[in-house]
C-alpha cells in the first residue's frame, strides 16, 4: 500500500511537470515562427532598398498572408464569429488600391507601380494578423514574445558587428550602427520596438522569476543599441511609449524599476564607449586599399566594449533578480503602490512644465529660446554630422525634405504627383546634387505622392484602427471574465499598442514605412489589436478543417482570396522580371550582341511598359542595329511616357548629340533635363559638350555614359 501510495504520489507529482513543458513547448513554436519570420524579414530584406529583395520579401508576405486568411476562413464555425478589425483592415486593401490608381496620373509611373505593390503586401500582412487571431486567439504572449524575441537578435546583430569589426567591408566606415538594414535609424527604430515587450515580459504578474531577470537586460541592449545608432527620432519615439504606458498599465512601479535598472546599464555601457575614440569617429578607407588601417584598433576597443556589455548584463540580471526577492519578502502594500504610481504619473506631468522653465532661465528666454528652436528645427540650410554630437543636435535635413514635399504638395493638392513621385519631383527643387528618395516623413510624403486624398485614406486607416483598438484595450474591455484595467491579456495588447503608437511617431519623421522589417512588426502588433475584439468567441473557434471547404458559403470566399493573392503577387513580380530583362539587355550591348540587347529590351517592355528605362536600351540597339530613326522614335515614346522625369529628356538629348551628331537638336532638348534636375552634373557637362561642338563644329565621337536610376 505504501509502495503504491508513493508511486501515485509521485506520479501526482510529475504531472505539472509535464504539463508545464507540454504548455511551454506549444508555446515556444509559435513565438519562435514568429521571431525567426521577423528577423529573417530584417536580414534579407535589409532596408528596402534592392528591387529583388524587396520583391521576394512582398510576395512572401502576400502569399503567406493568404494561406493564413483561407486557414482562417477554412476554420469551423468561423462564419459565427465577427470579422474585427475588418474596417481597418478594408481600409488599408483602399489605400493600397488609390496607390495603384494614382499610376494613371504619376510623375514616374514605374515607381507607382513598385509603390502599390508595397502597400498591397503591407495590406496582406495585416490581414495575416487579424487572421491569426481567429487562428490562434489564446496565443497572445506569443506574439509578444515574438516580437521581444526578433527584436533582441536584430539589436544584438547590430552591437555585434562593432564589437567584431573584422567582417565590415572595406570603405567608409560609420560609427554609427547600420546593419542590417544599412540605416542607422532604422536599427534605432528596431531596438525601440522591443522595449515594450520586454517591459511587459519584467512587469507581468505571471511568469518565471528568470524572465523577470532577462527584462532588464533586453531593455539594456535595447537602449544601447538605440544610443550607439545616433537615433534622435528613435529616442524619441522610445520616450513617447514609455510615456503611453507608464499612463495607461496600472504595473508601473515593476516597470520603473526594469528601465531604471537596463538605463543604468545602457548609460555605463554608452558612456564608456562614448569616450573610445576608435568606436566613434567615422573612417574613410581608399577605395584602392588593400587592407584597412583602423580595423586593428576598431577590434581591441570592439572586443572590450564586449567585455564591458557582458559585464554589465549579468549585473543587471543580479539587480533584477535582488529587487524581486526584496518585493516577494517585503511586499509593498497596494496603498504605496498606488501612491507610488500616483507620483510617477506626476513626475510625468512636470517633464514639460520643467522643460519651459528651463527655457525661461536660460539667455534668450522662454519666447526667445522657443522661436530659435523653432528656426533651427525648420531651416532648409542646415547639417548635422554622423557622430555623437548629434544626439544633442536639435536641427537637421528633414526640413529641407519637407519643405520640397510642400512644393510639391503645391502643384498637385488633392491627388499628389502620383506614389513614388517625390524622388522625381525633389530634384527640381534642390539646389544640391543630392538624389533624395524619400520625404522622411510619411504625411509629408503622402501630400506630396497622394494629395489630400491619400492623407484622408490613411487617417481613415487610423481612425478605424484606433476604434478597434479601444475595443481590446478600452475599459469596457473584457478578458477571460476579468474585468477592468488589470486584465493580464488587456496588459499584452497594450504592450501590443505601445509598439504601433512608437512606430507610428516614428514613422511621422522618417520613412520607416518603406523597411519591411519595422512595418512587419508594427503591422502584426496592429492587426492582432483590431483583430482581437472584446468578446471570447474567437477562443471557441475549432481547428481548421477541409471539410469545411465543401459547404459554398466558405468555398467561395477561399476561391476569391487564393485567386487575389495570386494576382497581387504576380503583378509584384513583373517590375523585377522587367529589371531583369533590362539587365541582360546591357550586357548585350556591352558585348555587341545588338540583336539580342533588342530582344531582351522588348521583353522588359512587355513585362513592365510604365518603365522608360527599358525603351531607352531598346533605342540604343535600334541604333546600333542601323535604324536610327525608329530608335529616335523610342527615346521620344520614354519622354512621352514620363515627361516630368529629367532622365527620360537627358536621355533623349543624348541620343540627338551620340546617334544623330545634332548639336542644336540636342541642346534643345536638354533645356528639359536641367529645368527638372538644374544641378544634374551629367547635364550640365553634356550641356558644356554641346555648346563647344556648337561653336567648334566638333562631332559626336563617344557616347556619354547611360545614366541609370539609383533607386532600383
Amino acid at each position: 500500500m505504501s509502495a503504491h501510495a508513493a508511486s501515485a504520489s509521485a506520479k501526482r507529482e510529475a504531472q505539472p511537470l509535464d504539463v508545464l513543458a507540454r504548455a511551454a513547448l506549444e508555446c515556444c513554436w509559435l513565438t519562435v515562427s514568429i521571431g525567426v519570420l521577423i528577423a529573417a524579414v530584417c536580414f534579407y530584406a535589409t532596408g528596402g532598398f534592392s528591387l529583388d529583395s524587396a520583391t521576394v520579401t512582398e510576395i512572401v508576405l502576400t502569399l503567406g498572408s493568404g494561406a493564413l486568411v483561407v486557414a482562417a476562413i477554412a476554420q469551423a464555425d468561423s462564419r459565427r464569429a465577427k470579422l474585427w478589425g475588418s474596417g481597418a483592415g478594408a481600409a488599408l486593401f483602399l489605400l493600397a488600391g488609390y496607390t495603384a490608381l494614382s499610376v494613371g496620373w504619376s510623375v514616374e509611373p514605374s515607381d507607382s507601380w513598385i509603390e502599390a505593390s508595397r502597400t498591397f503586401s503591407y495590406a496582406a500582412t495585416f490581414a495575416g494578423a487579424l487572421a491569426l487571431v481567429r487562428l490562434a486567439a489564446g496565443r497572445w504572449r506569443s506574439v509578444i514574445a515574438g516580437v521581444l524575441l526578433a527584436t533582441f537578435i536584430v539589436s544584438a546583430y547590430a552591437i555585434a558587428t562593432k564589437i567584431f569589426p573584422a567582417g565590415v567591408v572595406p570603405g567608409t566606415v560609420f560609427a554609427r550602427l547600420n546593419a542590417p538594414f544599412g540605416y542607422w535609424n532604422v536599427v534605432g527604430l528596431t531596438a525601440a520596438l522591443g522595449v515594450p515587450p520586454a517591459l511587459w515580459l519584467g512587469a507581468r504578474r505571471e511568469g518565471h522569476g528568470a524572465l523577470v531577470a532577462l527584462a532588464p537586460c533586453a531593455v539594456c541592449v535595447f537602449l544601447v543599441t538605440i544610443m550607439l545608432s545616433y537615433s534622435r527620432g528613435a529616442l524619441l519615439a522610445l520616450v513617447l511609449g514609455v510615456a503611453f504606458w507608464l499612463i495607461f498599465v496600472p504595473l508601473r512601479l515593476r516597470s520603473v524599476s526594469i528601465l531604471a535598472i537596463g538605463a543604468i546599464g545602457a548609460a555605463i555601457v554608452t558612456v564608456w564607449t562614448f569616450a573610445q575614440t576608435a568606436l566613434t569617429t567615422t573612417y574613410t578607407v581608399p577605395a584602392l586599399a588593400t587592407s584597412d588601417p583602423t580595423l586593428p584598433a576598431r577590434s581591441t576597443a570592439g572586443h572590450e566594449l564586449g567585455l564591458v556589455l557582458l559585464g554589465v548584463l549579468v549585473l543587471c540580471a543580479a539587480a533584477a533578480l535582488a529587487v524581486r526577492f526584496a518585493a516577494l519578502r517585503n511586499p509593498p502594500s497596494a496603498h504605496a503602490r498606488h501612491r507610488t504610481g500616483v507620483v510617477l504619473l506626476v513626475c510625468l506631468a512636470l517633464v514639460p512644465v520643467v522643460g519651459m522653465v528651463g527655457l525661461a532661465a536660460s539667455s534668450r528666454g522662454l519666447f526667445g529660446s522657443i522661436s530659435h528652436d523653432v528656426n533651427t528645427l525648420t531651416t532648409t540650410h542646415i547639417s548635422v554630422s554622423n557622430s555623437a554630437n548629434r544626439l544633442t543636435a536639435l536641427g537637421s535635413q528633414r526640413a529641407l525634405y519637407w519643405s520640397a514635399a510642400i512644393k510639391a504638395f503645391d502643384k498637385s493638392p488633392l491627388i499628389g504627383s502620383g506614389a513614388g513621385g517625390y524622388q522625381t519631383l525633389y530634384l527640381r527643387y534642390d539646389k544640391t546634387q543630392a538624389v533624395v528618395e524619400d520625404a522622411h516623413g510619411y504625411i509629408f510624403q503622402t501630400l506630396a505622392d497622394l494629395g489630400l486624398v491619400g492623407l484622408a485614406v490613411s487617417l481613415l486607416v487610423a481612425a478605424l484602427w484606433i476604434a478597434a483598438a479601444l475595443r481590446a484595450v478600452g475599459p469596457l474591455a473584457v478578458r477571460s471574465g476579468i474585468r477592468g484595467s488589470e486584465s493580464a491579456e488587456r496588459i499584452g495588447l497594450l504592450a501590443l499598442v505601445t509598439c504601433v503608437v512608437i512606430f507610428a511617431v516614428d514613422s511621422t519623421i522618417d520613412f520607416t514605412w518603406f523597411v519591411p522589417g519595422a512595418m512587419m512588426i508594427a503591422l502584426l502588433c496592429a492587426g492582432w489589436v483590431a483583430g482581437r475584439g472584446y468578446h471570447e468567441a474567437a477562443l471557441a473557434l475549432g481547428r481548421p478543417r477541409v471539410a469545411a471547404l465543401r459547404d459554398h458559403r466558405i468555398a467561395a470566399p477561399v476561391a476569391a482570396t487564393v485567386v487575389l493573392a495570386l494576382i497581387v503577387a504576380w503583378s509584384q513580380w513583373q517590375p523585377l522580371r522587367s529589371q531583369d530583362s533590362v539587365n541582360a539587355a546591357e550586357t548585350a550591348l556591352a558585348t555587341d550582341h545588338f540583336t539580342a540587347a533588342r530582344a531582351d529590351a522588348e521583353t522588359a517592355i512587355s513585362e513592365n511598359p510604365l518603365d522608360y528605362l527599358p525603351l531607352t536600351y531598346l533605342a540604343v540597339a535600334q541604333a546600333d542595329l542601323h535604324h536610327v530613326k525608329a530608335g529616335y522614335a523610342t527615346m521620344v515614346r520614354a519622354v512621352g511616357l514620363q515627361p516630368s522625369n529629367a532622365n527620360t529628356w537627358y536621355d533623349l538629348a543624348n541620343y540627338d548629340w551620340v546617334k544623330l551628331n545634332a548639336p542644336k537638336d540636342a541642346l534643345r532638348v536638354l533645356e528639359g533635363s536641367l529645368y527638372l534636375f538644374p544641378q544634374n552634373p551629367d547635364a550640365q557637362t553634356l550641356d558644356e559638350t554641346l555648346l563647344l561642338a556648337i561653336q567648334t563644329e566638333t562631332p559626336a565621337v563617344k557616347p556619354a555614359a547611360h545614366h541609370r536610376r539609383s533607386k532600383h
